[in-house]
């Protein structure tokens, strides 16, 4: 009995040496901001990789595509080991870090490289931080295994690279013939730097020693934090004031090409629209968690002073009557925004005058023209005479995904004056065609495309746009008829919105699926194509909405993957 008594007592002693040794070691979840430069223009966060796991699995969606697709359905039991294997730190060095990293992605910038035809490709500066809470063998291990496996998959054959920079490790994956497409990691104690070039490394890892400031104490993004919950998200992101205006600064050149063809404005929009943008929009923040059985994506764009009351009376919604804007596009559209406005033209000059009052005179002058130039590519040449013109209901809806054409519906007021600016902008060498019992007008100049007036709405747009959306309605093939269309009609905000978007998501899925399909014990062979289309058809749409609020604007958009999907098309290795 001794003997036993004494075993127990062993075995007591041994059972709270290792329970007190797990406790220690358990994770302490930090501030991923704290790792990242103040200076970062983008940035984003995530606590646990596998709780985004968990919450993509755990959607309606989920659970009616990944059977079809040949995906494994039940991740309880994985998850389990995953939190086994956190708490423990009882498994490969890969398993381990993949369990237990906290992780940021901090964007510093752009580079510009010339491409084989002479472009400028721009791509952004940046680098992923993850805090392992894990040995720094072991988290030098994991890297090594998990990034040079990723280069390999996306780069092929690569050059490997090794140097020591003030006692830290720097290694670089480069692809096979030397150009700019490298990865570079670094690991100091538990914490794993990965980014496209060596600077952008370094940056943290001075941020990490204390030679750099970091976006920790930034106090705009602790009031993110606050209004978008970010405790409890699978996942948060934020922009701060002034990072909008240096994105802009790199595309401006682009963008003021579509408002005008005068060079000398050209150069005089690219040079103001970044000081413009620096004083009329605040800084940005992105959460994501899941609510109503679905991935919902939060996201708020402050907006400076009073900008946001000024806008409140001018951008108040209608009472949010039915969508009749929907009967008059194809069904199988791929994107349909409707606004919905007491009175487009105060929208419109309220939205003007509210900017305006935001900035000094000579910048001010700008804004008319910039406005001006998102409604010319609808055929709108004079803004204010054509909503004046309109009734409350305004779309527009891109039918084919591979297109930049957009068609234009606007609910009609003054028929007579549409019918005006419509037969001016489409010229005078315009053509008269009947299609069904609906009359077609077809501009002389392609690039002007047709409008044609259905009942008391118009359509405006390329002429093959505009012909499909006829013949779509006079076959009742329209939006407003598709089940996938009322499905969605659940409101995302307690109150009426001012815009609503609805965008076919099924060909972001198919790839997302794909992927968790070769990554899983179940193959692809295992798929019903069938059965994953009739799956897709239920949950064709991702809906955002979007609403003015104190502060600014406030979207919401609920979707089979949310931004997630997006991350996953875009790095896993094709």
């Amino acid at each position: 009995m001794a003997i036993i008594r004494r075993s127990l007592v062993v075995i007591c002693l041994l059972t709270v040496v290792v329970l007190g040794w797990l406790w220690w070691t358990r994770p302490v979840r930090t501030d991923m901001a704290a790792y990242v430069p103040a200076d970062s223009i983008v940035y984003f966060e995530a606590d646990s990789l596998p709780d985004i796991l968990s919450g993509i699995t755990s959607t309606e969606a989920w659970r009616e595509l990944a059977p079809a697709a040949g995906v494994e359905t039940n991740p309880g039991a994985s998850r389990r080991l995953k939190d086994f294997v956190a708490f423990t730190g009882m498994a490969p060095s890969d398993a381990v870090v993949l369990a237990r990293a906290q992780v940021a992605v901090a964007v510093l910038g752009f580079e510009a490289a010339e491409e084989s035809d002479a472009t400028l490709k721009l791509s952004p500066r940046a680098a992923l931080v993850a805090e392992t809470h894990t040995s720094e063998w072991r988290v030098k291990a994991a890297v090594e295994k998990l990034v040079g496996g990723f280069a390999r998959r996306s780069f092929g054959l690569e050059r490997v690279e090794r140097k020591e920079v003030d006692g830290v490790q720097f290694v670089t994956w480069t692809a096979a013939g030397g150009g700019r497409r490298k990865i570079v990691t670094a690991v100091s104690e538990s914490v794993a730097i990965i980014g496209k070039d060596e600077a952008v490394v370094q940056a943290c890892l001075d941020v990490r020693r204390g030679a750099r400031p970091s976006l920790a104490g930034n106090e705009e993004l602790k009031e993110m934090r606050v209004r978008l919950r970010s405790e409890g998200a699978l996942a948060f992101g934020f922009a701060p004031q002034g990072s909008a205006a240096k994105v802009v600064e790199v595309f401006a050149p682009a963008f003021v090409g579509g408002i005008t063809e005068d060079a000398h404005v050209q150069s005089l929009l690219a040079t103001m629209l970044p000081q413009l943008t620096n004083q009329i929009l605040g800084s940005v923040a992105w959460s994501s968690r899941v609510e109503r059985d679905a991935i919902m994506d939060d996201y708020f764009l402050a907006l400076p002073g009073d900008v946001s009351q000024r806008l409140i009376a001018p951008l108040a919604p209608s009472a949010g009557g039915p969508v009749d804007a929907a009967d008059f596009v194809p069904s199988n559209v791929h994107q349909f925004s409707r606004y919905e406005f007491r009175s487009p033209e105060t929208a419109w000059r309220g939205m003007s005058a509210a900017l305006a009052s935001q900035v000094d005179v000579a910048i001010a002058a700008v804004i008319p023209r910039a406005l001006e130039g998102l409604l010319k590519s609808y055929g709108v040449e004079q803004p204010r005479e054509f909503l004046r013109a309109c009734g409350s209901e305004l779309a527009t809806a891109r039918l084919d995904e591979t297109s930049e054409n957009k068609i234009l519906v606007a609910s009609v007021l003054d028929r007579k004056a549409l019918l005006q600016q419509t037969r001016a902008y489409l010229g005078s060498g315009a053509r008269t065609e009947r299609v069904g019992d609906v009359e077609l007008l077809i501009s002389s100049d392609t690039e002007r495309g047709a409008a044609s007036f259905i009942g008391d709405y118009l359509l405006m747009g390329a002429e093959d746009d505009v012909r499909a959306c006829i013949v779509a309605r006079s076959q009742g093939r329209t939006l407003k008829n598709a089940d996938a269309f009322k499905a969605s009609a659940q409101g995302l905000f307690d109150e009426t919105a001012l815009a609503r978007t609805l965008t076919d998501d099924r060909d972001s899925v198919r790839p997302v699926l794909s992927y968790f399909a070769r990554r899983g014990d179940s193959g692809p062979a295992r798929a019903d194509p069938g059965a994953l289309e009739a799956a897709l058809a239920r949950h064709t749409y991702s809906v955002s909405e979007t609403r003015l609020v104190e502060g600014g604007f406030a979207k919401k958009t609920r979707s089979s993957f949310g931004l997630f999907g997006d991350i996953i098309m875009r790095f896993s290795p094709r």
